[in-house]
């Protein structure tokens, strides 16, 4: 047995051992670039839901306070003075309100292992 065709196996072994590494880090670099595209793509995305979702939002918040008016003016043709029939209206909308939040805070559970929680 020749020295020199050991040194050509430890050779090539080498190589194979260098191109593996090589194509393994080219596949974690692919792989993060990957996820970085994914991640732009969705926070792209998550922008126009929140810009549509404000803008609904809004116009929902008109809508109660036009409804609230369109109450109101009810009332007053019904014979109550105009600053009575808005203060009821209110009310009822700050009752409406009120127990909405309480019902939202009612069904809050603190997170286990939070320290945020821990504190308040």
């Amino acid at each position: 047995m020749t020295t020199a065709n050991l040194d050509h196996q430890d050779e090539q072994a080498g190589q194979l051992i260098s191109g593996v590494l090589q194509d393994a880090r080219d596949l974690a670099v692919a792989e993060v670039d990957k996820l970085k595209a994914e991640a732009i793509t969705q926070v792209k995305s998550a922008g126009e839901g929140a810009k549509y979702g404000g803008a609904g939002v809004l116009l929902l918040a008109m809508a109660v306070m036009m409804l609230g008016v369109a109450i109101a003016s009810g009332l007053a043709a019904a014979g109550l003075a105009w600053w009575l029939a808005l203060g009821l209206v209110a009310i009822v909308y700050g009752a409406v309100g009120a127990g909405l939040l309480k019902l939202a805070t009612g069904r809050r559970r603190p997170v286990a292992n939070n320290p945020a929680a821990a504190l308040s």
